[in-house]
């Protein structure tokens, strides 16, 4: 008793020995918490919309609210954890979101309400982007890869399995369950954390020197650019000033956040390695990559739900496919990693892509879960190779003083990406199907159907599910271009040097 005591006191000082292994494990379980607890949130809102009182105004706000401060706090934690140490962030987020989560459910009024879901959202910015920057401390390079591909995973999981489990606690009322699941979550994370990382000092010197202004000038601009994206399509983009304000507030506040790193004497994200082609590349792609994601992560979704009238919940088993294959084609990426060129795992991966997209592309309106089974098993393989290996890319052609840099930009694409990719994919569906209702509209021969007893509103009927069933395959080849893009921007990349990442035993790149 004495010893477990002691032990226990131990850990709350922080004076413990390291546990690296425990420490990853924590960190890659904050990130699985995080993408899981986004997804379930964005899969049961229109349910908590109507548990919550909101109108649909409100329920679009609250989207924003809980994501948009994602961005206002990602950027700069890998800075925070530089400076203070992961033990600190990630025990201060973790507690704070345990108590924020559990107390969701229970708010009364909407103010409250929305304070808590932006608080939660705030807490949760902080997982991911300490989950690479931890990794990075605490585990030997050789291990980087394997973790990588663990933080990989956990988005497939997230994004696909993810969303029965909500239709479960949705469907039997106890929805309060979604919260209440991330905060035990965050609650396991804090224990791995108290007993698995000791405490170290504050890099004083470190946080004196650094610019707080232009941390605050990046993580504003990306905050507000996100707000416009997640409005756009729902208030027509330009037409609205809710979305040009902050679209163009943004766009001057991350410029002005670069240009003045150019002159600051301690940076705390120079964009000098974005100037590196082989690291510029990968991670338009990787931004890219959002917009190839949701051929199967919305689109499928989205074209059961128009079609045969079911709830993102209900559309779950039409993507377990995507989650089978992935969970497969990580460790296959990792093995050719090893042993080959990061650039052919990508290409194979965007050729699987560009095969699911085609597939998709030949939709009609009498499609259901299982006719876009092949199109889930290429795009899950494709989906599962590109985005590890041009994450893996991306590192092992960074050098070791621009990894705190790296991982602060690669939450721009992370989170402004899929945000990006579905503005976009909404934005095509809803013009497309006009237009579509448009043409086929003046190729009706309302004599005949008049005389085959087809009344107006069956021929709109008729005219309304064709058009949407061309919209959702000129997306899919949408998509498909999108693909053909990022594989012409993948023939522009150079040989990936020797480096501890992607290659055992080698050594790491040169600065």
């Amino acid at each position: 008793m004495a010893q477990a005591a002691g032990l226990l006191r131990n850990a709350l000082r922080g004076t413990i020995s390291a546990r690296p292994i425990g420490a990853v494990v924590a960190v890659l379980l904050g990130a699985v918490m995080t993408s899981a607890f986004t997804r379930s949130f964005a899969v049961a809102l229109g349910d908590l919309r109507g548990t919550f009182g909101l109108s649909v105004d409100e329920g679009a706000w609250l989207n924003t609210v809980f994501n948009a401060p994602q961005l206002l706090i990602a950027p700069a934690i890998p800075l925070a954890v530089v400076t203070f140490g992961s033990r600190r962030v990630l025990l201060i987020s973790g507690m704070g979101f345990a108590i924020t989560s559990a107390l969701t459910p229970l708010a009364v009024g909407t103010p409250m309400l929305f304070l808590l879901h932006g608080l939660d959202g705030l807490l949760l910015g902080c997982f991911i982007p300490a989950t690479l920057a931890t990794v990075f401390a605490n585990l030997h390079p050789r291990w980087w890869l394997i973790a990588l591909g663990v933080y990989t995973v956990r988005l497939t999981l997230a994004l696909h399995l993810g969303v029965p489990l909500t239709g479960f606690y949705v469907e039997g009322g106890w929805w309060p369950a979604i919260y209440w699941q991330a905060s035990a979550s965050a609650v396991v994370l804090v224990l791995l954390i108290l007993f698995s990382l000791p405490e170290r000092p504050v890099n004083v010197d470190l946080w004196r020197r650094t610019n707080k202004g232009e941390i605050a000038l990046f993580c504003v601009g990306l905050t507000l650019i996100y707000v416009a994206l997640d409005h756009g399509n729902r208030l027509d983009w330009l037409q609205s000033g809710t979305v040009v304000v902050p679209l163009i507030s943004g766009i001057m506040l991350v410029v002005a956040a670069i240009a003045w790193q150019h002159v600051s004497p301690l940076p705390f994200a120079h964009p000098r390695a974005l100037a590196r082609r082989n690291i510029a590349i990968p991670l338009a792609i990787v931004t890219l990559y959002g917009i190839m994601s949701v051929a199967t992560a919305l689109l499928i979704p989205n074209f059961l739900g128009t079609m045969a009238q079911l709830k993102p919940e209900q559309t779950a088993h039409a993507l377990w496919w995507v989650s089978a294959v992935q969970l497969l084609a990580v460790p296959l990426c990792i093995w050719l990693l090893r042993r080959t060129d990061p650039r052919v795992p990508v290409v194979l991966g965007l050729l699987a892509i560009l095969l699911g997209c085609w597939l998709g592309s030949r939709i009609t309106h009498v499609w259901r879960a299982e006719d876009f089974t092949p199109a889930t098993i290429a795009l899950g393989l494709g989906n599962g190779m590109v985005f590890l290996a041009l994450v893996a890319m991306t590192i092992a052609n960074a050098h070791r003083d621009e990894i705190v840099a790296m991982v602060a930009y690669i939450q721009i694409p992370r989170v402004l990406g899929p945000e990006l990719a579905a503005a976009v994919i909404a934005t095509l569906l809803r013009k497309r199907e006009a237009i579509h209702s448009a043409l086929l509209g003046g190729y009706l021969d309302a004599p005949r159907l008049a005389a085959l007893d087809v009344s107006p509103g069956g021929i709109a009927a008729i005219v309304r599910r064709e058009a949407n069933v061309l919209a959702f395959a000129d997306a899919y080849r949408f998509c498909f271009g999108i693909a053909l893009l990022c594989l012409a921007l993948t023939a522009l990349l150079r040989s990936t040097p020797p480096n501890p990442v992607t290659a055992r035993h080698a050594p790491p790149p040169s600065s």
